[in-house]
């Protein structure tokens, strides 16, 4: 007989929760990438880096000419100043403020894309982590019942063994009970091997050491699902990917906006102070200067992309109802089947198991009064025993579809 349980921690689903939004390392992804969005909105609205430059301007080649020079004309001397200077300069090209305020906008809504996009992504590992917490659940349950199953068939091949001594009973039926004792023990083994695969997915979701292993809360609950109505507005609202949806669409509008702004000009200005030779006096430039981006070869570029922005936003749109319309069929579809699977369970409780039990203790009274064999208390306790298994399998799929329900309406 095979027994799991250890002094390792116990803990619930609320708590495997906490655990796997706080510390999944692929939900703290999602985060740094939002922050990072969010840094490069905070710098999304500063002005290019000014420019400044310095060398000979209209300077001749010959540094002969750089000085004075006196020159002779009909006998008479004129002195003729130097040629070239040495210039400083500066330059600032100043963005169009509306522009760099609408692009600001579109990094600030890019954010909130990623922040659901992981809220999206964390429906599913909670999906995930539900879905093997019930798994897990279920397999203690079904251990449980097959170390009873076990403890009751080395009563009964105890007791069958006393009997033959007195040819009361059969040695064939003796090996039926060891062989079906020996089945037990090895799907014993299987589950056991198939929960601690299952606690280490969990444990990996929970971005904890395989090595620290932990029970799982035993208590199971299930709810009235199949009662809820289907509201489509509770789906808009919850769900992440839907919302992710509705975030493009807005920030698809915001860098519309943003190539729009494009048709308006951006500044600059410029200055530069020349420092003469030749005893000439110094000399300054200042320039103000204006960007045409309506002329046609400069305008078709923004144009072509506000009208692919729009076709995006269409195609947005048209993914958004298709993923509410998938959903609201999962949803009928799923209430279907928890009905069915509540209407198996409530058979197995009432019917199937009480039914099953009775011919089992039947069987062992008969057997004990001697007035029946081995063989058919065999029987009655197998069927009974599988009886237990096909309940908890129900049980399974009715929280399996309790969790898919949780996870199409984002209730997690």
């Amino acid at each position: 007989m095979l027994c799991f349980k250890t002094l390792a921690q116990v803990i619930t689903f609320d708590s495997v929760k906490v655990v796997i939004l706080s510390e999944n390392p692929e939900l703290e992804m999602y985060r740094q990438q939002a922050k990072s969005m969010e840094a490069m909105a905070e710098g999304a609205r500063a002005w290019e880096a000014p420019q400044i430059g310095a060398g000979f301007f209209m300077t001749p080649y010959k540094t002969y000419y750089w000085r004075p020079q006196i020159e002779s004309f009909k006998g008479m001397n004129e002195k003729m100043p130097g040629m070239g200077s040495f210039m400083i300069q500066g330059k600032q090209m100043i963005a169009n403020p509306s522009r760099l305020k609408a692009n600001q906008e579109y990094l600030k809504k890019v954010s909130s894309i990623e922040t659901e996009s992981g809220n999206a992504n964390a429906n599913k590992l909670l999906y995930d982590a539900k879905k093997l917490f019930s798994e897990i659940q279920i397999i203690d349950r079904k251990i449980l019942i097959l170390n009873e199953a076990e403890k009751t068939l080395e009563t009964m091949i105890t007791f069958g063994e006393s009997k033959i001594a007195y040819n009361q009973e059969m040695l064939s039926n003796i090996y039926k009970g060891k062989s079906q004792k020996a089945q037990l023990q090895n799907e014993s083994i299987m589950l056991e091997n198939e929960r601690k695969q299952k606690l280490y997915y969990l444990s990996s979701l929970m971005n904890r050491k395989e090595e620290n292993l932990f029970e799982v809360d035993s208590q199971i609950v299930i709810k009235d699902y199949e009662l809820s109505l289907v509201d489509t507005v509770q789906i808009r609202s919850n769900r992440s990917d839907i919302l992710v949806l509705d975030n493009n669409i807005n920030a698809t509008h915001l860098k519309q906006k943003v190539e729009r702004y494009k048709s308006r000009p951006d500044f600059g200005i410029e200055f530069g102070h020349m420092f003469a030779f030749g005893e000439n006096p110094n000399q300054f430039t200042l320039m103000g200067m204006m960007s045409i981006p309506i002329a046609p070869w400069s305008s078709k570029m923004y144009r072509s992309n506000v009208l692919a922005y729009n076709h995006q936003i269409k195609a947005y749109y048209s993914q958004k109802q298709a993923i509410l319309n998938e959903s609201v069929g999962m949803i009928y579809g799923l209430k279907n089947e928890i009905s069915s699977a509540k209407y198996q369970m409530e058979l197995y409780k009432t019917m199937i198991l009480p039914s099953l039990k009775k011919t089992y203790d039947l069987a062992m009274m008969a057997y004990a009064q001697n007035t029946d064999g081995l063989f058919v208390a065999l029987d009655a306790q197998m069927n009974f025993q599988m009886a237990k298994i096909q309940y908890e399998d129900i049980i399974l799929k009715l929280l399996l579809l309790q969790a898919e329900y949780e996870k199409q309406l984002q209730l997690f």
